[in-house]
């Protein structure tokens, strides 16, 4: 059994500096966490039993907070309001929130909303990220005051189409990077620009990080079984905005499940998956 050395320093020395406070370690090559970072998201990536079950404990409870705060708000609250709401509610359950992210009708455009006084109005959208035990779940949900438009419901679907594109192209063994191709594409077949693709960032796979790693060109990192995702595409048309985003898993029997899922909140199947809907109030 190899032994475990613990070297204590005070608050002030840099802890950066290895060789002061391990002297032994002079002649050895100190690797920087950049250096192992792939191979360490790798160990991690693939869940175990327990590390599932406390993911599942807390997308639960963040979505149905999500659902709580939504269900309560009227249009005339504020963005703040909303967000302090959801917050608070997320301490309450033992959570670190990374974000809380409110946009009502008049900042629609905003695809990274940070609160503001201003109201909710006709439709809001809310996402929240949140830690417990390391893990972070990851959330978007949106609510509506009236009766939506034809251009409304058409976008929400075409939204859900281009999620699914996502999750129809993972597969064990396959490549993060090579999403990021099909997502440039079913952008444009669904309706959308062909540039929306990079107007915000797409997700990735999830756990202990929002996103570890973010989809990015290139990004070599493998799919594995019980490994957690979160994507988030979004989307503008007709002066309208378009997101969604759920915290999954790729399960042992290869199929997705919604992590984030709460059976109060609005939802469609889709490729048998229940996606959510807009909160009619």
């Amino acid at each position: 059994m190899e032994q475990v050395s613990v070297h204590v320093t005070a608050w002030y020395q840099d802890l950066d500096n290895v060789r002061e406070w391990f002297p032994a370690a002079s002649g050895q090559k100190i690797l920087s966490e950049r250096e192992i970072e792939s191979d360490l998201r790798a160990l991690r990536s693939a869940l175990n039993e327990t590390e599932i079950n406390r993911y599942r404990a807390l997308c639960r409870d963040t979505a149905a907070l999500m659902t709580q705060v939504l269900s309560a708000a009227r249009s005339d609250d504020s963005e703040f309001d909303v967000a302090a709401k959801l917050t608070a509610g997320a301490i309450a359950q033992g959570g670190e929130v990374l974000v809380a992210l409110v946009s009502g009708d008049s900042r629609a455009a905003a695809r990274h909303p940070l609160p503001t006084a201003a109201p909710l109005g006709g439709k809001a959208m809310a996402v929240l990220c949140v830690r417990r035990h390391g893990l972070i779940a990851n959330i978007t949900r949106w609510v509506r005051f009236g009766a939506p438009t034809p251009q409304e419901l058409s976008g929400e679907d075409d939204i859900l189409a281009v999620e699914a594109d996502i999750l129809a192209a993972i597969r064990p063994g396959g490549v993060l990077g090579e999403l990021l191709p099909v997502i440039q594409g079913s952008y444009p077949e669904h309706g959308f620009d062909a540039g929306e693709w990079s107007l915000h960032h797409q997700g990735g796979i999830a756990g202990y990080n929002g996103r570890d790693p973010r989809l990015t060109p290139g990004a070599t990192d493998l799919f594995q079984l019980n490994q957690a995702f979160a994507f988030n595409p979004s989307a503008a048309r007709d002066g309208l905005a378009f997101k969604v985003e759920d915290t999954m898993l790729l399960t042992e029997s290869g199929d997705f499940e919604v992590l984030t899922f709460d059976p109060l909140w609005p939802s469609n199947l889709v490729n048998g998956l229940p996606r959510p809907a807009v909160l009619q109030r």
